[in-house]
């Protein structure tokens, strides 16, 4: 016989570890091909528990979260990372003290360092429902084969195609959500880098710009727009900031030399707050799609001089280059 979790939906915003986990409770679980009943049967909970805990609306118990990651295969290793930093089921916290500048409480805060931390981030961006992220390289899902294979070769690159290590299987088998609304913000200086050689680089922003040409405009999908050098942004403060929701609840995520995320605290509201102020100064559609467009002319090999806007320099020719 099952039973209820024993904790009510939380109604406010919840801590930014919970949100990660239930993400990728989830999509271990969608991975296994196993049935909520499954894992309500394993736990001996309710399918609705299960489901609260996927979407965050409850905290999960050490036993139940040992008992699923037990039925999903999670190494023994990732599972003991997760357990030891589980927040405590009863915590809130209006009940915890503001810390320092950051005004963080005791949780606000999760920096995720075990060995699937990685994945677990690519997971997130793949499955938020609503994802806005300032990038200074071309992001993940957006890349073409030649600048994936030079970002990569860096050391700095995560894609969810290929990685200097192998990625777990789970995440290879995890789709883009269909209908995510997900806004890039590119800063300007990425159009004059040629990543991968000049002819990579023209390559890769010709599809940047059919990517633009494809926006639907119909309130899901891709917006692509490019963010002017010639102004400090809050957001070039932060690595690869970025704010994602699930289910309505929404955390912000940075990646510095490895991921983290948080909620509530001065931060995390200085942030969303910066990429809502990015999304404001970036160029219009059509301003962005002539600035890549003339990018990526400029990249060509053996290209003619060509004008492009005032920000990649005035009469800005690319040199050819190896492609």
């Amino acid at each position: 016989m099952t039973s209820d979790s024993g904790e009510p939906p939380l109604t406010e915003a919840q801590l930014p570890m919970r949100i990660v986990l239930g993400v990728y409770l989830r999509a271990l679980r969608n991975a296994a091909g196993v049935h909520q009943k499954d894992a309500a049967y394993a736990t001996r909970a309710s399918i609705s528990a299960v489901s609260r805990w996927e979407r965050a609306e409850s905290p999960i118990s050490t036993r139940d979260l040992e008992t699923l990651l037990h039925l999903y295969r999670v190494p023994r290793r990732e599972k003991e990372y997760l357990v030891e930093h589980l927040p405590p089921p009863k915590y809130k916290r209006g009940e915890d003290t503001l810390r320092g500048l950051a005004g963080r409480a005791r949780y606000d805060l999760w920096a995720d360092v075990s060995d699937e931390a990685t994945a677990r981030y690519l997971a997130l961006m793949r499955t938020a429902d609503i994802l806005t992220e300032f990038c200074i390289v071309i992001p993940d899902g957006l890349r073409t084969r030649s600048y994936r294979d030079a970002i990569l070769k860096t050391g700095i690159g995560r894609d969810s195609q290929d990685m200097p290590d192998p990625l777990p299987s789970w995440l290879r088998r995890l789709a883009w959500e269909p209908r995510q609304r997900r806004t890039v913000l590119l800063d300007e200086g990425v159009l004059v880098r040629p990543v991968g050689g000049y002819g990579a680089m023209s390559e890769q922003l010709w599809h940047l710009a059919h990517l633009i040409r494809s926006e639907t405009g119909e309130g899901y999908g891709l917006t692509l727009r490019v963010a002017p050098t010639d102004r400090l942004l809050t957001v070039h403060l932060f690595d690869h900031p970025a704010e994602l929701t699930f289910d309505g609840r929404s955390l912000t995520a940075d990646w510095g030399l490895l991921p983290h995320y948080e909620t509530k605290s001065h931060v995390a509201l200085r942030l969303s707050e910066g990429l809502r102020e990015a999304a404001d100064a970036a160029y219009s559609r059509e301003e962005s799609l002539a600035r890549i467009e003339a990018a990526a002319s400029a990249m060509e090999p053996n290209s003619p001089p060509v004008h492009v806007p005032h920000a990649l320099g005035p009469g800005h020719r690319a040199s050819p280059g190896p492609s």
